[in-house]
Parts: C-alpha cells; sequence; structure tokens
C-alpha cells in the first residue's frame, strides 16, 4: 500500500499528529473518519488511560500493539515456557543463550516471547508505519517500566527495535548474531479462513510476501549458528535463491512447523 492512501486523525494536542505526519511523511486527515482505506489515530485505553497509536480500517477496526497486556501478556505467562516449539528452534550455544534477529518483527509477538524467556533480541522492521506501532508501544511500556514486575522489566531490556529492510541490514552492516528468525507471510490457503485482524493489518500495508527467498539467502550468509524459518503446517520450506538448501531439521507444533538451518551442517555440505 502507499503511503498516500494513509493518514494520520489530527489530535487535540496538535503536536502529536504534526509530529508524526512529518516523521512518517504521510499526511493529517481531512475527514474524521477519513475518505481512506487505512489510517492512523490514538486509541484511548480507558483501564490505564494511556492514548496507543493504532492502524485502522473499515475491515479490521484499531490494530495496536501492547506489551503489557493482552495477548502479549497471556503468550508470556501461559505459552509453555523454554518447553515451547519457538524456543527450542532457537537452540543453544556454548555461551548459552543465542542472540537472535528477528528479521520479520511485524506485531513482534514472538521477538516478545522470546525475550520474556532470557534471549536478548534485535527487531527489524522495515515498514515506518509498523515501526511507529512498535516504538509507541515500547515508549508505553518503558514510560510504566517503574510499576512492572523484574521480569517484564528485565523482558522490555532484551527488546531493541531496528528500523530497516532486512535484507539490506543483514548484507550490509553484517551483524554478528548466532540466530536469524524469519516469519515471512504465510501463503494463502486454497480454503480460506479468517484472518486474525493483525494479519489483515499487515498484509494491507505489506502486500504480498514477494522477497523471502532473498532474505532467506541474506540470513544464510549471516547468522552464526542458525536460522529458523516458522512456516504453517504443510506448507513448503521457503527455497533461497543462491542455493538450493533443504532444512537441517524441524520441529513441529500443532499448525506449525519451525524449519531450523544448521549453519555448521550446511557448510559441512558445501565442502
Amino acid at each position: 500500500m502507499n503511503s498516500s492512501e494513509i493518514c494520520i486523525i489530527q489530535q487535540t494536542d496538535s503536536s502529536k499528529s504534526d509530529l508524526l505526519s512529518d516523521k512518517l511523511d504521510i499526511p493529517l486527515c481531512q475527514l474524521n473518519p477519513p475518505d481512506s482505506p487505512v489510517w492512523l489515530d490514538w486509541i484511548l485505553d480507558k483501564q490505564s488511560q494511556q492514548q496507543k497509536l493504532a492502524l485502522c480500517s473499515k475491515a479490521t477496526g484499531p490494530v495496536l500493539i501492547d506489551f503489557l497486556s493482552g495477548k502479549k501478556a497471556h503468550r508470556r505467562k501461559f505459552g509453555g515456557g523454554k518447553n515451547q516449539p519457538l524456543a527450542r528452534a532457537m537452540g543453544s550455544t556454548p555461551k548459552g543463550l543465542p542472540s537472535i534477529i528477528d528479521a520479520t518483527a511485524g506485531m513482534a509477538g514472538d521477538s516478545y516471547v522470546l525475550a520474556s524467556l532470557g534471549f536478548k533480541v534485535d527487531m527489524l522492521e522495515r515498514s515506518a508505519i509498523v515501526s511507529a506501532l512498535l516504538e509507541d508501544a515500547l515508549d508505553r511500556a518503558l514510560h510504566e517500566k517503574p510499576n512492572l514486575s523484574e521480569e517484564e522489566q528485565l523482558t522490555l531490556d532484551r527488546l531493541n527495535l531496528i528500523k530497516a529492510d532486512s535484507i539490506e541490514y543483514l548484507l550490509n552492516e553484517k551483524p554478528n548474531v548466532d540466530v536469524i528468525y524469519l516469519d515471512p507471510m504465510y501463503p494463502e490457503k486454497k480454503k480460506k479462513a479468517a484472518v486474525k485482524k493483525e494479519m489483515q493489518a499487515l498484509q494491507l500495508l505489506a502486500g504480498p510476501d514477494i522477497d523471502s527467498s532473498k532474505l532467506l539467502d541474506a540470513a544464510l550468509q549471516t547468522a552464526n549458528y542458525r536460522v529458523v524459518v516458522k512456516r504453517p503446517k504443510g506448507a513448503e520450506p521457503v527455497q533461497g535463491l543462491l542455493n538450493e538448501v533443504a532444512p537441517t531439521t524441524n520441529i513441529n507444533s500443532p499448525n506449525t512447523r519451525y524449519d531450523i538451518y544448521v549453519i555448521k551442517a550446511l557448510k559441512e555440505q558445501i565442502n
């Protein structure tokens, strides 16, 4: 979606909306509700009395990110701990838990779970709008940090947002990282089911996945330990463009499969 199709609702405190408009180079809406198919607005949380930046559309309603309540807090508490498939897919190194780059951060659900389990996670997000939602959520959480439990504080400390195109960042910056985690946009199902509104919002912004093969190649060239790719159960593995490599192994859950590319094993195959 082109940024010209998105606008920002003017706030009573106009400085907030003006600043975001300038930062994202997105116009303010002329109408409320706007004619635009998608818009940004601040939603008042009646319980916390916080204004939360949300991506809105008539199809999804407001979609926002909250690290301290809702689905993310529930997954942190009841997601299965270090025995859950996502955590096991990351593995471990002689020095302990591996450092992780989530190269497709999106709404940061998996990043937050991993951080809550002790992993240090750099979240890469190329969409300026999704980055703004993530930044707003992190700012709100950090504002509440003195009132949080030690576990919640440590989780926030392990998260770092990097606004960048993942392919360019991995190839140009060459970060020293153990694991690179990829969660490409899932392929369209033959039988369409109801799509979660967060995914609908991401699909509106990002469109169809067209570069997961290039991203896998970049990740395989960068990671020190392994690359993990999240796939729906039954889907084909992502195919790289440079090398036709198959996953070394995988870990399954009822609806999801984690394809694991172990860098050491791949190098041994090539040699």
